[in-house]
């Protein structure tokens, strides 16, 4: 699987005095190639991890106790309820990459405030496709490489 994404590579090359900030977010279904990502990650890698995951079976568990991270990043595992009103997949993951982005990255987000590298998966989600195609038009004023799935 190869990704794509808006502006750069994700293989640029990294110097550990940007304080780069990352952001890796997917669902159940993209765990394997979070899991992939983070393991090419450098020890002194910093940011979150976002996994959408089902309430009930269709969908590998994603258990945080089996993921090794940096010890700067960290990982949320977000649970769609079985109860009604039940969310629809990517979009409880579509608000957190939206939080996350408006506490780190602005309107008006100064320049030395990064860089940012962003991987959004759960390409199959209107509510993350929407979120993403946003951020991409958003995205090119501020130090920040939004990267996506390959479909």
């Amino acid at each position: 699987m190869t990704d794509h994404l808006y502006g750069h590579q994700w293989h640029d090359e990294y110097d550990d005095r940007w304080g780069l900030h990352l952001l890796l977010a997917g669902d159940a279904h993209d765990a394997p190639r979070l899991r992939e990502l983070i393991d090419l990650l450098p020890v002194y890698a910093y940011g979150q991890v976002f996994v959408e995951v089902g309430a009930t079976g269709g969908q590998r568990h994603v258990d945080p106790a089996d993921w090794v991270l940096p010890p700067g990043m960290s990982l949320t595992v977000l649970r769609r309820s079985p109860g009604a009103p039940r969310p629809r997949r990517g979009q409880l993951l579509a608000a957190a990459v939206s939080g996350w982005a408006s506490e780190w990255l602005p309107d008006g987000a100064c320049g030395c405030a990064g860089p940012f590298a962003l991987w959004v998966g759960c390409a199959a989600s209107p509510d993350v496709e929407g979120l993403c195609h946003a951020l991409a038009q958003r995205l090119d004023l501020a130090p920040a490489h939004l990267h996506r799935p390959d479909l």
